[in-house]
């Protein structure tokens, strides 16, 4: 019986090679993005920017992504927050 569960398991794990650059540079980027917007600190800003290009220069990010990252980064920063 255990056999039985352990196997329907296992069949049902995605393998690394299953998940495309794209899905992984978009999570990866979804996560930063979401504590920037939560910290909204200098050094997450940068971090965001040069995994964009990074992701954007491997082909792993399309450049609407990309541009769509940008516009939603300086609106972040236009918009600002008050942390007091």
């Amino acid at each position: 019986m255990a056999n039985q569960s352990q196997g329907a398991y296992t069949h049902t794990q995605i393998s690394a090679s299953q998940i495309s650059p794209s899905q992984v540079s978009t999570a990866l980027i979804g996560a930063k993005l979401i504590a920037y917007r939560v910290n909204r600190k200098p050094e997450q800003l940068h971090q965001l920017l040069g995994m964009a290009r990074m992701a954007c220069a491997l082909n792993a990010l399309s450049y609407q992504e990309h541009d769509q990252l940008l516009i939603e980064l300086e609106r972040l920063c236009v918009e600002g927050v008050d942390h007091a």
